[in-house]
């Protein structure tokens, strides 16, 4: 019994010694367990300072210290950093007792070109500290999705440097899939070498997947249900930026996309635009009825 409780002693001071030698926990944590390939991915890192001292930070990394990841990819391979990736802690002075959330784009910083399953961990570390600490490990997954519509469209002059360049046509699609949470549908912008963007259109919600248009500047025009009565309404350029939004809803016919082929522009029929703060609010980017439509 007593020498039970003397390993018991023993181990729970080898615990104790290595908590106290810890001079700053780091700990991350992603707000989803899967992504879409090429979809901006962020990390958010807590940082605790036990030293006793405060640490800063500048875009000098080598003088200060920095935040690095280490991402395992499918192939057991390490993701490359980028090249003039930026020091995710510039300007941030970790004081003695605080605790600081620090959120990094992790594509940014990092090469992820490739679908499958990845593990991550953050590294911490200063000048004035003697050596470098280390979170926990945490998973997640990348995917492709899976297409339900697209079309190929040619570019306008208007994005082209030199209205004489030949810039190669680029595939606009919709594609969904599972991100751990819901079922979404995200546009996709791409030619055969580079990819525009990746947007988040909103959640399937078991009815039908987004109506989708291409007017005469090539841009995409989607409408998605959101809700039985609430309907999302973008417009995406070849770049994939965002350049109108609304929302629209159901008001005795429902809203959906009417294409003039002779003018080549694209209108929403049906329904009735709704007003934000009036008829609707936004939580989290969803627009959310203040009141049922009549």
């Amino acid at each position: 019994m007593k020498r039970n409780i003397l390993i018991l002693l023993i181990a729970l001071a080898g615990m104790l010694s290595i908590t106290a030698s810890a001079q700053v926990a780091v700990g991350i944590s992603l707000n989803r367990s899967n992504y879409l390939l090429f979809e901006t991915i962020y990390a958010k890192v807590v940082l605790r300072n036990y030293s006793g001292q405060a640490l800063a930070f500048s875009d000098d990394a080598a003088a200060t210290g920095t935040l690095k990841f280490v991402i395992e990819m499918p192939d057991k391979t390490r993701a490359e950093l980028r090249k003039g990736a930026f020091n995710p802690m510039t300007g941030i002075i970790l004081k003695p007792g605080a605790t600081e959330e620090v959120l990094v784009p992790l594509t940014r910083l990092y090469v992820i070109t490739k679908p499958g399953n990845f593990r991550i961990t953050a590294i911490l570390n200063h000048k004035q500290l003697k050596e470098e600490y280390t979170s926990q490990a945490t998973t997640f997954t990348i995917c492709n999705g899976l297409s339900v519509w697209e079309r190929t469209v040619g570019v306008p002059d208007l994005f082209k440097k030199n209205k004489d360049d030949v810039l190669p046509p680029r595939k606009v699609k919709v594609v969904t899939f599972n991100d751990g949470k819901d079922k979404v549908y995200c546009l996709i912008i791409e030619d055969e070498k580079y990819v525009y963007g990746v947007a988040r259109i909103g959640a399937d919600i078991g009815n039908f997947p987004p109506t989708c248009e291409i007017d005469g500047l090539s841009k995409v025009h989607l409408i998605i249900q959101v809700s039985p009565n609430v309907y999302s309404y973008f417009v995406y350029d070849v770049n994939c930026d965002l350049s109108d939004k609304e929302v629209y809803v159901k008001a005795g016919t429902i809203p959906t996309l009417v294409q003039d082929p002779k003018e080549g522009t694209v209108v929403v029929v049906g329904g009735r635009k709704a007003v934000k703060d009036i008829d609707y609010v936004e939580e989290k980017g969803i627009p959310k009825l203040t009141r049922e439509p009549e």
